[in-house]
């Protein structure tokens, strides 16, 4: 997948540790784990750190928080301010939180070695186009306004 570098970059940096778990519903765990990744890599981009992201200048934490938990619960992009290759990311994100068990490190220790294995196993059935994800994708393509999936044709 062509986002695969800025995925496995993304994941790779990943240190911070979430104090709780997060909620039950698989959909919204998903949605707060992506929140964490994107809040995490805006803290680190505004100090000048590694990051994957682009942000405008103004953008806060709380104002992307809000904007993607809009974006992915309601289909909201209007105060979405990242460009459709980070939006791809994101999703991707979020779907691979949202294969993970309930029980996942994930949902309480983004830097234990449980969650770097559920993570890696994951992203990696994103960039190798698991039929789930570009299902998964193709449905959610209208309603949150991202671009079209290119899938490489194995058969060429």
């Amino acid at each position: 997948m062509r986002y695969a570098a800025a995925l496995v970059a993304l994941f790779a940096w990943l240190v911070a540790a979430m104090p709780a778990p997060l909620s039950t519903s698989p959909n919204s765990r998903a949605t707060a784990f992506v929140i964490a990744v994107a809040t995490r890599d805006l803290r680190s981009a505004r100090q000048g750190g590694q990051h994957v992201l682009a942000y405008e200048r103004d953008e806060t934490e709380a104002t992307l928080s809000s904007s993607i938990t809009e974006w992915l619960t309601q289909g909201d992009r209007r105060s979405l301010r990242l460009a459709l290759a980070d939006q791809e990311t994101i999703f991707a994100f979020h779907w691979a939180a949202a294969q993970m068990p309930a029980q996942s490190q994930c949902f309480v220790d983004i830097d234990s070695e449980g969650c770097q294995q559920d993570l890696a196993y994951w992203l990696a059935r994103v960039r190798n186009g698991d039929p789930r994800f570009i299902s998964a994708y193709r449905q959610s393509q209208f309603r949150l306004g991202l671009p079209p999936l290119i899938v490489k044709d194995e058969g060429r």
